[in-house]
Parts: C-alpha cells; structure tokens; sequence
C-alpha cells in the first residue's frame, strides 16, 4: 500500500519482523499494525491492522509505552553498567 496522497509515513520494523506504521496529517492520525507470517506456517495468521486515532489516544498510548520502556532501559543500563564493573582491572 502506498502512503495516501497528504499524509506522512513513519514505518518500524520491529525485532520479530513485523511492522508499525504510523499515518498522520494535519487532521487524521492512523496506526497500522502488520505482520506477515511465512510461506511455510501454514497454520500462522498474517494481518494488518488500522485503528484511528484521536490526538489524545494518542499521546495516552505514547505515555503508556514510554512508562512501560523506561524501567526495562534502566534495568538494562544498570546492567550493563555491573558487566563493565566486572571487566576492569582492579589498580594496585
């Protein structure tokens, strides 16, 4: 599908393959969800979802993922942070 005539695209490929993509212009705002199984899972569904949203929505869903990444960042940058304690030489 391209992108309708007015509106800006922003795409993301997520770690499982499967895309988000986000639609918007000065009056609409549309995510897209989309996932395309393989040839071979026969069984598995392929989709694509749209869902219009409000300004509001939004910014609700925008702040909910942000309250949800934020401690799993900081989790991994502490982390990340022991992994590199460990590694340095102890100076005598």
């Amino acid at each position: 599908m391209s992108t309708p005539k007015g509106m800006k695209c922003v795409p993301r490929t997520l770690a499982t393959g499967d895309k988000v993509h986000i639609y918007s212009d000065a009056d609409r705002i549309v995510l897209q969800l989309r996932h395309l199984a393989p040839e071979e899972s026969l069984l598995e569904p392929s989709f694509k979802s749209a869902e219009s949203l409000t300004p509001a929505e939004a910014l609700a869903i925008a702040s909910d993922l942000l309250n949800a990444a934020l401690p799993q960042l900081a989790a991994l940058r502490a982390a990340a942070k022991a992994d590199e304690q460990k590694e340095k030489p102890i100076d005598q």
